[in-house]
């Protein structure tokens, strides 16, 4: 821990305990109410100011960041026509459970006291009708001010807003007037250890300070041992908030000890090995694989941690799940059936249940499910085994009769990358038909999948995938690849630049169907609001780069299966010396099956009037 002076900086404070968190690259904009404070990030000898093209991109590529470091990530805005044009990009944070620290740079404490007509402003001499904007999609707001604070609260109020972000792994607000970027506040608290990330793996069981909420723990772990232990066919469900608050390590040592199969929604793939022994498959209700949806939904006993049913997540509400078979471990509470229990949360439940269940295991040995179960799981293997596979000779005949020779399908593009994936990757789908066809595609072991399933912002993408570029950079260079519509790019086609500029080296695939495919298959699929301009994707990443060519890049546009597989296999295009956009030319009309089933259930519940 360094030695801090006595009094510190405000600034300072705020650097220092982002350097303890480990947040070390800044996203954001400058803007005329942030530059002092900008002067610290870039005088600094640890933190690295990114520098966006614009703020929506930039609370994007916070998202991507804090996703893949597992920890905080922070945005930097200036008042007003910052902090709103980054609110889209913090919704979704809020939504999907990221913690990102949003920092606004506000007008003096004088300026507002005065109401003066500022830039930036409404003409209305009110200073809080953004702050209010943010409220909604915020865990916390926090304003720095000497009233009613008093300048030696200032660095307490900093840490209580992180502390909130770090817990509850969602966006805080924060602002900062110009006249307290220099202020002096007291340095003492600096050694005082902010909580470890909620976010982050739960390495360890952390006892609950409450003992009663440890009997209670107990008590429903006990219950659902129980249940256990008079179940034939269980299984466990793994959903979103299982990764959004560290315990999946937790589920991983469950299903080990009690060798029960395992299952995640579209929100948690990846997040457990898909290579294991143990793994069933993705669950999305009526959209899942008819072996998977038997499988889940006619176990007995249903251990379902972290779930967020909402309708890309559960395939339109169409889990079919008993209350009576299901036990529910969220963040904030559990469920045993139709019992509710407010006070047991998973990260206090798990550790206790593991223990429980692994002794049971011990004395009753593994369930091995009924023959009917044992049918099922071969039939589900032999369906998982296909997904890698290139489609059958009719298929391709079939494609190809529609849409030409050699041509790159939906059902062939999904199973051939997911031949060419490596252990460690981070992949990023775009909303789109990215996030569908990348469902059914088992992952290597240790990938980390990043999409946007609930919030569903097209282009969120483009500017994530920055963030978990430069994260990865810090994980030995993970290998970074993002799957995006020809749609969707355009909408944070701007980062692109900003991946040069930072020198980091993912694969862009872009999927180019001719307009917002997705869409199409919801409804008006020959409609003209569902088409776009069409760029020359060959010169994007040539127009985005220096003048002199001093960041070298490479685009490549790819027609035909042969090309593409060519392209995967060659050694130069692996390197990853650069970064390197890939064009795939696919067919309109065109989607993933699972984005079939899903478009039809969405138009249904479009249309219904109750």
């Amino acid at each position: 821990m360094p030695q801090y002076p006595e009094k510190i900086k405000l600034s300072l404070y705020i650097i220092e305990r982002l350097k303890q968190l480990e947040c070390n690259q800044i996203f954001g904009v400058p803007g005329d109410f942030n530059l002092e404070f900008l002067d610290f990030i870039e005088d600094d000898d640890t933190l690295s100011w990114v520098g966006n093209a614009n703020e929506l991109n930039a609370a994007y590529a916070a998202d991507g960041y804090a996703r893949i470091k597992r920890n905080l990530a922070c945005l930097v805005t200036t008042y007003g026509v910052g902090e709103l044009s980054a609110l889209n990009g913090l919704a979704g944070s809020m939504a999907e459970r990221v913690p990102v620290l949003h920092l606004v740079g506000v007008p003096g404490e004088h300026l507002q006291r005065a109401g003066a007509l500022l830039h930036h402003t409404l003409g209305d001499g009110v200073f809080s009708h953004f702050s209010r904007m943010s409220k909604p999609i915020s865990a916390t707001m926090g304003h720095l001010a000497t009233e009613p604070l008093g300048i030696d609260r200032l660095g307490l109020e900093v840490d209580r807003v992180l502390k909130v972000a770090l817990t509850q792994c969602r966006p805080v607000y924060l602002t900062l007037p110009t006249n307290l970027v220099h202020v002096l506040v007291p340095s003492k608290s600096l050694s005082d250890p902010l909580p470890h990330p909620h976010s982050a793996l739960l390495l360890a069981h952390h006892p609950s300070e409450s003992s009663k909420a440890s009997e209670e723990a107990d008590y429903v772990a006990t219950q659902i041992q129980h249940l256990f232990e008079a179940s034939k066919d269980p299984v466990v469900l793994v959903d979103a908030c299982a990764e959004r608050y560290g315990v999946e390590g937790e589920v991983e040592r469950l299903v080990e000890a009690t060798g029960v199969k395992y299952f995640t929604t579209p929100m948690a793939k990846g997040v457990l090995n898909e290579q294991g022994d143990h793994f069933g498959g993705v669950y999305v209700g009526a959209i899942s694989l008819p072996s998977v949806r038997k499988l889940v939904e006619e176990s007995d006993l249903v251990i379902a941690v972290g779930a967020l049913k909402s309708d890309f997540n559960s395939g339109s509400f169409s889990w079919g799940i008993r209350t009576d078979h299901t036990v529910e471990l969220h963040s904030t509470h559990t469920t045993v059936g139709f019992a509710h229990f407010p006070n047991v949360t998973f990260r206090e439940l798990l550790p206790i249940l593991t223990e429980k269940l692994t002794e049971t295991t011990q004395r009753l040995g593994k369930k091995e499910g009924t023959p009917a179960k044992q049918t099922t799981e071969k039939r589900a293997a032999r369906e998982r085994a296909q997904t890698l596979e290139h489609p059958e000779d009719h298929v391709i005949q079939q494609e190809e009769a529609k849409f030409g020779e050699g041509v790159i399908s939906q059902s062939y593009l999904w199973p051939t990358m997911g031949r060419w994936y490596k252990e460690g990757d981070v992949i990023i789908s775009e909303t789109g038909t990215s996030n569908f066809g990348i469902l059914e595609v088992p992952l290597p072991k240790g990938t980390s999948l990043v999409s946007q399933v609930l919030w569903g912002s097209i282009g969120y993408s483009v500017g994530a995938t920055l963030g978990c570029a430069l994260a990865a950079k810090e994980q030995n260079d993970r290998r970074v690849i993002l799957f995006v519509g020809d749609g969707s790019l355009q909408l944070g086609i701007q980062e692109l630049g900003t991946m040069i500029r930072r020198k980091v080296n993912p694969f862009i695939f872009v999927l180019n169907n001719d307009g917002y495919e997705i869409e199409r298959c919801i409804h008006g699929p020959t409609r003209e609001y569902n088409n776009i301009q069409s760029y020359n994707h060959q010169l994007l990443l040539k127009a985005l780069s220096p003048p002199d060519d001093s960041l070298p890049t490479r685009s490549y546009k790819v027609s035909t299966r042969a090309e593409l597989e060519e392209l995967l296999e060659d050694p130069e295009f692996n390197k990853r010396e650069t970064i390197q956009l890939i064009e795939l030319i696919m067919p309109r009309d065109d989607v993933p099956r699972t984005l079939k089933v899903q478009a039809g259930l969405t138009a249904q519940a479009n249309a219904k009037s109750e």
